[in-house]
């Protein structure tokens, strides 16, 4: 396999999308599968018509999200291809995600039979992207593994955008399967605080009470000493969030996005009735430190890398500002200098043991062999 990553910032949509994908071509020769992520300020059918101008009939996936990933650059403001040649792709969509989350992730998956790694790219807006996955999953069995992210737009929280060879969509899930011979690594740095407690009354992402009170009064009772109100829930939360304990001994973090009056917690995913969980806590080191735990996982399942994806949360870029850079170097720097491709997520998909989960605040990272 040999890979090439194009990035550009031309103001005009068409032109952007043909200057990132003759950069990637020129690093992979003439390609049999493509990777897009862009960012919501393009015209996406015309960056997309600019993209196939140059790799024709390739296999293509990708989609729209909070910034982008090439190389060691980061940009809010510009579309990144990622060209392959000798990938053993093939790619899938589901529709509809908003009114058939479940069924929406079995259709993406329906059409690719050979185990392998599926890159999943969910919209990240529309519907229950842990029901999608779930589709995904149940619909694949134990010898696949999904890895990905979803969809978003610059925290603007209006449509993503998915592409799927020449076409555009929302409120979809786009896939392509990879080889099974690819290295797969996920971390996030969050540590537990305080005492476990247990989820009484939810329904969906709301969190309505923990321990038989209000959602809010539980943070209150674990931080007594700080002035914690529905009004500045959200900022202190982004260094808060909410994990549940897996049987791996490892957390799954879930986003409080607000708080409401009546106490109640938004969440950016999913949070069961009857779960477990602990209010975590992080800083950059951590973070960043996790990356790279992420990036030997990765590694770890791979002799010789040829390319590297990357999706991290959106919430981490917030969190670590200018320090994100230094996140994604820490990365290339146990993967190596090779092409790389990304882009901040609305949610993270993957796991290094048992089914496939929908993260939040975590960075997953793709190795694929040369």
């Amino acid at each position: 396999m040999k890979a090439g990553v194009g990035i550009s910032k031309n103001k005009n949509s068409f032109k952007a999308g043909e200057e990132a994908a003759k950069q990637a071509v020129k690093g992979s020769g003439k390609p049999n599968f493509v990777v897009v992520f862009s960012t919501e300020r393009f015209q996406q059918k015309q960056l997309l018509s600019g993209i196939r101008s140059v790799t024709s009939s390739a296999k293509l996936a990708g989609c729209c999200g909070a910034g982008v990933i090439a190389g060691e650059e980061l940009s809010k403001d510009a579309v990144v291809v990622m060209a392959m040649r000798g990938s053993p792709a093939s790619v899938g969509i589901g529709k509809g995600i908003s009114k058939g989350p479940h069924e929406a992730g079995r259709d993406s998956v329906a059409g690719l039979k050979k185990p392998g790694t599926i890159i999943f790219l969910p919209d990240g807006l529309t519907g229950n992207v842990t029901k999608v996955v779930a589709g995904a999953h149940e619909t694949l069995g134990a010898a696949y593994r999904l890895v990905g992210g979803g969809a978003g737009d610059n925290l603007k929280f209006i449509k993503t955008y998915q592409f799927i060879n020449d076409e555009v969509h929302s409120d979809a899930v786009v896939t392509a399967l990879l080889g099974q011979k690819v290295g797969v690594g996920i971390a996030h740095g969050w540590t537990p605080i305080g005492e476990p407690m247990i989820v009484t009354k939810a329904k969906g992402n709301v969190v309505h009470e923990i321990d038989g009170r209000p959602a809010l009064d539980a943070y209150k009772k674990q931080f007594p000493g700080d002035r914690i109100s529905a009004k500045g829930f959200a900022k202190f939360a982004a260094e808060h969030p909410l994990g549940m304990p897996q049987r791996t001994g490892e957390y799954l973090i879930r986003d409080p996005l607000m708080a409401e009056k009546d106490g109640s917690i938004k969440c950016v995913a999913e949070v069961p009735e009857n779960s477990a969980v602990r209010i975590m806590q992080g800083d950059k080191q951590s973070l960043i430190a996790a990356a790279e735990q992420a990036a030997r996982q990765a590694m770890a399942g791979v002799k010789k890398p040829g390319a590297l994806l990357v999706f991290d949360c959106v919430s981490r870029l917030l969190f670590l500002g200018d320090d994100a850079k230094t996140e994604v170097k820490a990365v290339r720097d146990i993967v190596g200098n090779v092409p790389t491709a990304g882009f901040f997520t609305f949610g993270e998909v993957g796991s290094t043991a048992g089914p496939p989960m929908f993260h939040n605040k975590t960075i997953v990272v793709c190795v694929l062999p040369e």
